[in-house]
């Protein structure tokens, strides 16, 4: 998505980077909420390497003469991330089956929390930059 074509494609990978943080808030949230739920199997929702793999895509010109060619498995030929929610691997099951890990659902979603926080502080200086512009160096 491009607003007037003052957005690159890195303002629209950190865009896609803040749906995509929304998600795993709501997969760890899951996670967390289902951490006394006998035989719940903690879920997982990865798309940092998603995302690096399309913008090392777009910087080599990659082609897709199809919307259904796969340029990465995750990535589609028109250039969508389509990350998926899965049951992530563990080693630890509890004695009723449960593999939520309390503590590190707690730091994941506070690392997911600082990292979607520093995106829209990001996209929002560059924002303010552009209205800078707009008004004419006129704060």
């Amino acid at each position: 998505m491009k607003l007037l074509g003052l957005m690159n494609q890195s303002d629209s990978i950190q865009m896609d980077a803040l749906n995509f943080r929304l998600k795993r808030s709501e997969v760890i949230n899951a996670n967390v909420a289902n951490a006394e739920t006998p035989g719940y199997r903690s879920l997982g929702f990865d798309f940092e390497s998603q995302l690096q793999a399309l913008g090392e895509q777009k910087s080599e010109a990659a082609t897709a003469t199809d919307a259904q060619h796969r340029m990465h498995p995750f990535v589609s030929g028109d250039g969508k991330v389509e990350p998926e929610v899965y049951m992530r691997p563990t080693e630890s099951v509890g004695n009723d089956g449960n593999t939520v890990d309390l503590d590190a659902e707690m730091a994941l979603l506070a690392q997911n929390q600082l990292l979607y926080r520093a995106t829209v502080e990001t996209l929002s200086k560059k924002i303010g930059l552009l209205r800078y512009a707009i008004n004419g160096g006129r704060g």
